[in-house]
């Protein structure tokens, strides 16, 4: 009896993934291209499985394939289509609503759609256009439903699209603001609140910005110990002048100062844990009583306690129930965070070349030994294969050259804080690094021992010190191709490399996620030589600084943006009469590359390079000699630049 019952072709032996004697390809990375293709189109059919399915439409259902507008402003200038779409109840269909049809498609409501109409003239009176008049809807079909090649599911309902007519007329604008109540905290500071408002005399009146303005006026009052301020707005509009007066009236209360700080936890987790000692909370408590109120010192112990990192919730609240009191108590609550996290993952890399399968487990723990001492232990196992084909030559597979290998990266990272004082981190970090470059593989080990501190609200400064021992394990090129004196270049299987590292950082920015002002810049020397226990003397400086401007005031309100500016470079010199130690170690040298400065190459693969004489093919690199090669090997420089 025959168990032959498959096709007659056959998938390739598990051998045959493998390269026989250096020739022909790999075939591991067209496996892991074909698991990628896969992986979308199994995840779009199956992810909905288990999931409990919004009910069919009924059968006079309408989707909206659009809503636009007509008679309203153009993009960017706060009354685009976009914006009125915003002030409505009635959406249209998402983008890529067909991956999932029954969750994302939107179905027309016409009780909601005529409510829309008194809810359009409500957000242009908002913006200043009292006069603004909404004509009505013009709805159109545009599809009147079909079935879909996918026989097993239900007909696509009818479509339509929608299109709202709008007279906007013209916007009144903002005649005069004036601030009263107010003098008692001096001219010049009245004067700097007036022209920082966001609402102007001259400017199309907006309700956001009036709100906006009187906001602002009252953080600045409650910076100068005016703890129970408020301020009130009064508008008046004249339709037939087109203009509007405003008035912020001011009401300013004692003059505060900070009382008693009560600290108090809440939250399950407070019950279930270990907490922090009240000293190191208390640390971070910026807020002292007896000085003057200032409502920045709450935000600051806020922030303050939040970076301890071991806090979910972090409410810093003025008692403000009397508003006769001038002292004012603070009352803070905490809900402490869970202290240690395990994170597991699993991870494919495709990029110029370079194939690579990873998992990944990282352990961390923010409160070690309940003194805010943090550990880190970051483990990441793969496999990694680079290849290359000789484009120039003929029989393109037969000499394609590949360097794979198993990779590992391990580090145990301990910070101490407060060393020798607050506002400084004592970090030791312990790494171990085996990995597969293009040509070669290697394994290094590393120490790097650093003191961190903070010097004022901008600068902060970095002290470390590094050891390294690294090994080429697979070398296939030629090691002596290398040993260039015009690059400054000596390539060893092994060495060790020391050297001490100084960094100043600069950060004036805003937000730390999204900053639209302000700068960034961070600058590196560092010192290799025999002193150190290193075999290799070299200098090495590097530096990276952005600025940040923004375009708010140049943009309509619904609008935000902010340019950003970059430039960077770095520099290595060697010093010494040792020639042997005179040089630069391959690892060392100054790559660009990457999605970091030149994104149109993969990462450290753009600069000088020289080429394994191997193959067939001529290679004129930037060392100055023309060389023969199937296969090219960025070097690095001992100079680089990017913008």
């Amino acid at each position: 009896m025959s168990h032959e019952k498959w096709p007659r072709w056959r998938f390739p032996s598990v051998t045959s993934l493998d390269m026989v004697d250096g020739t022909g390809p790999d075939m591991l990375p067209a496996v892991l291209r074909c698991f990628l293709l896969v992986l979308p189109v199994w995840l779009l059919a199956c992810g909905g499985r288990g999931k409990v399915r919004p009910p069919p439409p009924p059968p006079d259902a309408v989707a909206v394939k659009s809503i636009h507008f007509a008679g309203n402003g153009a993009v960017g200038s706060g009354r685009s289509d976009f914006n009125l779409r915003s002030a409505m109840d009635q959406g249209a269909n998402p983008r890529f609503w067909w991956i999932k049809p029954r969750q994302r498609r939107v179905f027309l409501d016409k009780e909601t759609l005529e409510l829309d109409a008194w809810r359009l003239e409500t957000w242009y009176a908002h913006q200043g256009y009292f006069d603004a008049t909404f004509r009505g809807w013009d709805v159109s079909r545009v599809s009147d439903g079909q079935r879909t090649v996918m026989f097993w599911r239900p007909p696509n309902p009818a479509a339509v699209r929608v299109r709202g007519q709008v007279e906007e007329r013209s916007p009144s604008l903002v005649r005069s603001v004036k601030y009263k109540g107010m003098k008692k905290i001096g001219g010049p500071l009245l004067s700097s609140i007036e022209r920082a408002a966001p609402l102007q005399e001259g400017a199309i009146f907006n309700l956001d910005a009036m709100k906006s303005s009187a906001a602002m006026a009252v953080d600045q009052l409650q910076e100068r110990s005016f703890a129970h301020a408020t301020v009130e707005t009064d508008v008046n509009v004249y339709p037939g002048e087109k203009s509007v007066d405003v008035v912020f009236q001011g009401t300013l209360g004692p003059s505060c100062t900070f009382g008693d700080v009560t600290i108090e936890y809440v939250g399950s987790a407070a019950n279930n844990q270990e907490l922090l000692a009240e000293d190191l909370i208390r640390g971070e408590v910026t807020i002292e009583p007896g000085r003057p109120y200032r409502v920045s010192e709450l935000s600051k112990t806020q922030r303050r306690l939040f970076g301890l990192g071991v806090f979910s919730i972090v409410n810093v609240v003025p008692d403000l129930s009397d508003p006769e009191a001038d002292v004012v108590p603070v009352h803070i609550s905490i809900a402490p965070s869970k202290y240690q996290q395990l994170k597991t993952g699993a991870g494919l890399l495709f990029e110029g070349g370079k194939q690579d399968v990873h998992v990944s487990a990282d352990y961390g723990h923010v409160n070690l030994f309940n003194k805010l001492v943090r550990l880190n232990f970051d483990n990441r196992l793969g496999y990694a294969t680079l290849f290359q084909f000789d484009e120039l030559a003929e029989g393109e597979l037969e000499n394609a050259t590949k360097t794979s290998g198993v990779t590992v990266d391990s580090s145990i990272n301990i910070l101490v804080p407060r060393v020798p004082k607050r506002g400084w981190d004592l970090n030791n970090k312990v790494q171990f690094e085996q990995g597969v470059e293009q040509g070669y593989r290697f394994r290094s080990p590393t120490w790097a021992p650093s003191l961190r501190g903070q010097l004022n609200q901008y600068f902060a400064i970095e002290f470390g010190y590094n050891l390294s021992y690294f090994q080429y394990l697979e070398l296939e090129i030629d090691r002596a191709d290398f040993d260039n004196p015009l690059a400054s270049l000596d390539f060893r299987e092994k060495y060790l490399l020391a050297f001490l590292r100084q960094q100043l950082t600069y950060d004036s920015r805003n937000d730390f996620f999204a900053p639209t002002r302000g700068q960034y810049g961070l600058y590196t020397l560092a010192q290799s030589g025999s002193y150190l226990g290193s075999d290799f003397n070299f200098l090495k400086a590097t530096g990276d600084h952005r600025v940040y401007r923004s375009l708010n005031k140049y943009l309509p309100d619904s609008l935000r943006g902010a340019l950003a500016f970059r430039i960077g470079g770095g520099i290595v010199e060697t010093y010494g009469n040792d020639e042997l130690r005179a040089s630069v170690p391959y690892q060392e040298r100054l790559y660009l590359g990457g999605a970091n400065d030149v994104r149109g190459w993969t990462q450290d693969q753009l600069g000088p390079y020289i080429c394994d004489p191997a193959g067939a093919i001529d290679c004129i690199g930037q060392l100055g000699a023309q060389q023969v090669s199937d296969e090219i090997i960025p070097i690095g420089g001992l100079v680089s630049g990017h913008a």
